[in-house]
């Protein structure tokens, strides 16, 4: 027998039993509510009653024999679902209401395996259809299954009093917390207080111009979000080894200059720090994929596997770090434009970020309006991302990195002198945040308090 021929997994009888139970227990209202939509039953009759149901609780109206007949005879669905003769029917099905989650879960377990086949299905035809394009399939496929996972995770309709109790709970615990940092910290102390941290689900554009170091700054806050506050970390370099991206670490946190280090013209006594900060590293939650021209897919793909195997160590992944937009490939159909492919792009970024519930920083290049000499200053702003509007418009949070001294470098007071602007955020005030830049380090740290003199050591590494 063929697959399509099957009867679908189906529990008819739990159906009955949660809509009788539904009907001679007002308790049992909430309690099935909580677990199950019209969608989970399998008879149509049955999701019709269902609706009735939750049509007259939204009134405030008695839930029973009587209103739930008039309030089907008033939608026109009395006689199809079969009459008052059927509700009494169900009544009659049990004795009590007090296994009521018990019969909606069983309707509930039900409903996942009818949507498992449904996706399974599909997934076969589209296999069929697309038998050229394996990864976007494979990646299409764990989308749905993520999603039906966190399904089963999730309840139905929540009503307003239990969610103002889980409101109000959630304040209280920010009140007694105290701690304005509520995200992955990024060790910048006033970026942190402005942002709150890397908050979950939000994708996060790093951009600047080249050589302004916004790959050094999201290696920086890598570093600081693994080694320091032991949040798992994962990095996708399209541009750099793995290797260099691991000695830049190295050197910015040892304060070693990294040209020399990447010489071997280093001093000596600088041995022991490098090692010390190799055994920090190495002993960090911290993963690097330095595959070249990845496409969204790929990224996706891999995320949610590394998110997966980290669950099963009872961990969590806490941030996904991406260099960079511009060297992404699309994983789909060939676009008709680039600025078309990267809108896809930065959508689908955006979109696992929320389905992993994980903060995505990905950097990005400014265009050349920074350097335009008709332009009376060259802050960059928000309309130089380069490529695609969508960027700007699917982020939660845009920081744009500005060193004075780059286009000054005949006056040395500028040279260490960096902004941090953010320019948009979707939950909280923009504004500067003030750092200092040290190239020899690849380092951005925290400036000193002022009348203060310290070493760069105070930087977030």
């Amino acid at each position: 027998m063929a697959i399509n021929d099957k009867l679908p997994p189906q529990a008819l009888d739990a159906e009955m039993a949660v809509l009788g139970s539904m009907m001679i227990e007002a308790e049992a209202l909430e309690r099935a509510f909580d677990i199950l939509k019209p969608e989970h039953f399998y008879k149509n009759a049955h999701q019709k009653i269902f609706n009735a149901m939750a049509s007259l609780m939204a009134k405030n109206q008695a839930v029973d024999l009587i209103t739930i007949t008039e309030e089907l005879k008033r939608q026109g669905f009395l006689a199809e679902i079969g009459g008052e003769r059927y509700l009494s029917e169900l009544m009659g099905k049990v004795s009590t209401a007090a296994h009521v989650e018990h019969y909606a879960k069983m309707v509930y377990e039900a409903a996942l395996v009818r949507e498992l086949i449904n996706i399974s299905t599909s997934t076969v035809e589209e296999c069929y259809k697309n038998p050229d394009d394996p990864t976007s399939l494979i990646d299409e496929a764990q989308g749905k299954l993520f999603k039906l996972n966190q399904q089963r995770e999730l309840k139905g309709f929540v009503s307003s009093k239990e969610l103002s109790g889980e409101v109000m709970q959630m304040i209280e615990k920010l009140i007694v917390d105290k701690n304005p940092i509520k995200g992955v910290p990024t060790g910048f102390t006033k970026f942190d207080l402005k942002t709150g941290g890397l908050r979950k689900s939000d994708l996060i554009i790093l951009a600047a111009r080249p050589s302004q170091g916004k790959t050094a700054m999201a290696l920086n806050i890598a570093h600081y979000a693994a080694v320091h506050a032991k949040v798992p970390v994962a990095i996708f370099s399209l541009e750099m080894s793995r290797h260099s991206i691991y000695q830049r670490m190295v050197c910015s946190a040892a304060m070693a200059d990294l040209h020399q280090v990447s010489t071997g013209m280093f001093k000596k006594e600088r041995w022991r720090e490098l090692a010390r900060e190799i055994q920090r590293l190495g002993e960090a939650p911290m993963f690097i994929d330095d595959t070249p021209a990845l496409t969204i897919t790929d990224i996706r793909v891999r995320s949610r596997r590394l998110a997966s195997e980290l669950k099963k160590q009872g961990k969590e992944l806490g941030l996904i770090m991406i260099d960079y937009i511009g060297l992404i490939r699309g994983g789909g159909k060939k676009a008709e434009s680039r600025q078309q492919e990267v809108s896809e792009i930065s959508r689908m970024l955006k979109e696992l970020a929320r389905n992993l519930e994980v903060p995505v920083l990905a950097l990005s290049q400014l265009n050349r309006k920074t350097e335009d000499k008709t332009r009376t200053s060259n802050r960059p702003q928000l309309s130089d991302l380069r490529e695609s509007g969508s960027i700007e418009q699917d982020a939660d949070v845009v920081a744009l990195i500005h060193r004075e001294g780059y286009y000054k470098r005949d006056d040395p007071s500028l040279e260490r002198d960096a902004t941090l602007i953010i320019a948009k955020q979707r939950n909280g005030p923009v504004g500067d945040v003030k750092l200092n830049w040290y190239s020899e380090y690849t380092l951005f740290a925290n400036p000193a308090p002022e009348n203060v003199e310290v070493a760069p050591e105070a930087a977030p590494v």
